[in-house]
């Protein structure tokens, strides 16, 4: 399906051995890479549709690339959605009180019908661009109930419902970021990878190096702040079993 790698830390890091190794596995995952980095409150993401091993822009991107405090970094091994622009992540919304998200996601939305509403407002035509929509109406009723922005509390909550609700059956690794904290999920076991230091964490699909990573809780959501474990969500019971090699979709996605 697709990799993962993210970086949340206090203080900027050199993560290039890390991002040269991660975009090795393109070999794998040929049909897209993207890079997200954050500074002073923005995000500045770069696609591109060729595989990560024979991109000529990649290698200068990384070789340019300053030390960093939050990055996240995808690559694609299509399932649902064509290879183009539009479908490569991390995907990015501003929900209604003005605030940037930043999604990207490993897996495959088999079941369910709470992303059908969302295929006429997507602009490319994947499950994963429709996850980040889905979060946004979320957001949106939730602010309004509240009638102020979300604090960070309701911010969880809201993740952690999607995650309930779009979990089962369904493969929902995803890594996203409010702006102040990333938000990490996984529900198939061995998919997802910490690598845990004083001052930050990083994630990956894999690890990337020989020692230092533990896998992930399962069925849990994680919220980092500033390379810090801070919040960690109910167990749910919706764990991915890939036994059936399931390639038939439960619904028309």
């Amino acid at each position: 399906m697709c990799e993962l790698f993210g970086l949340c830390s206090q203080r900027a890091k050199n993560i290039k051995p890390y991002l040269r190794e991660f975009f090795s596995h393109s070999v794998r995952h040929p049909n897209g890479w993207g890079l997200a980095v954050f500074d002073s409150g923005g995000v500045k993401v770069r696609t591109e549709t060729a595989s990560a091993s024979e991109s000529t822009l990649l290698p200068d991107i990384l070789d340019a690339l300053p030390e960093s405090r939050l990055l996240l970094a995808h690559i694609r091994r299509a399932t649902i959605g064509g290879v183009k622009p539009e479908n490569c992540h991390p995907f990015v919304r501003t929900d209604v009180s003005g605030r940037t998200w930043t999604l990207m996601h490993n897996g495959t939305v088999f079941s369910g019908t709470e992303l059908q509403p969302f295929r006429s407002l997507q602009k490319g035509d994947t499950d994963s661009e429709r996850i980040l929509l889905f979060l946004m109406e979320l957001l949106r009723e939730k602010t309004a109930e509240s009638g102020r922005p979300l604090n960070r509390t309701q911010r969880f909550e809201a993740v952690e419902y999607l995650t309930r609700e779009l979990s089962y059956r369904n493969k929902l690794n995803l890594m996203i970021f409010d702006g102040e904290r990333l938000y990490v999920h996984m529900n198939m076991r061995g998919t997802l990878f910490v690598h845990q230091e004083t001052e930050s964490a990083m994630f990956s699909t894999t690890p990337l190096t020989p020692s230092g990573w533990e896998e992930l809780p399962l069925n849990t959501l994680l919220a980092y702040e500033d390379g810090r474990l801070v919040q960690t969500g109910r167990s749910h019971c919706n764990e991915y079993l890939d036994v059936m090699g399931r390639i038939t979709l439960d619904y028309n996605l």
